[in-house]
């Protein structure tokens, strides 16, 4: 199910590269792949996997963490669990 796509996002300076279908960068879930907030299908991919994980329902949602990565995510996360932590701890409504 797909409840944040490429055309939600806020900010328009990301890379689009292909993947091939089972990279770990775009699927399954999120574990020690490393992840760049540069590159949208990535972004795309968490934000979708954490609000299905985190049953949340609305785009807003997903526009708020992108904003948090987009803008605020530490250079030093660098996997897709830490980013995932941090989200957890740093997403407030």
């Amino acid at each position: 199910m797909t409840l944040f796509s490429r055309r939600n996002l806020h900010y328009s300076d990301y890379k689009w590269t292909s993947y091939v279908q089972n990279d770990p960068h775009v699927n399954g879930r999120p574990d020690d792949t490393l992840f760049n907030k540069e590159e949208g299908n990535e972004v795309v991919y968490l934000i979708n996997k954490l609000m299905i994980l985190w049953d949340y329902r609305f785009a807003n949602t997903g526009n708020k963490m992108e904003k948090l990565i987009h803008d605020k995510l530490p250079a030093e996360i660098a996997k897709q669990e830490e980013v995932q932590q941090w989200l957890k701890t740093n997403l407030k409504f």
